[in-house]
């Protein structure tokens, strides 16, 4: 009669036969295999928000203006 060999999951701590999966401890649906390295970032990001250029963040011209007007005023306050 052949002894089957069974270990303890780590994980779940169950009792599986050897060369089986353990039934708790399956990869799920969602999680990846750490070497999956085949995703394109580029082409997700033209798929999903297409491909026009996105607008450039930053100040108007005229809130630089206010700021320098700003401390200038502030300077000209404190060298009076």
């Amino acid at each position: 009669m052949a002894k089957t060999m069974s270990y303890i999951c780590p994980f779940c701590e169950t009792k599986v036969s050897v060369g089986k999966p353990c039934s708790g401890c399956m990869k799920k649906s969602w999680e990846q295999d750490p070497e999956d390295e085949d995703f394109d970032y580029e082409s997700f990001v033209a798929s999903e928000f297409g491909k026009i250029p996105h607008r450039r963040i930053g100040l108007r011209w005229y809130w630089w203006l206010l700021a320098v007007v700003v401390l200038g005023a502030m300077l000209y306050g404190v060298f009076k």
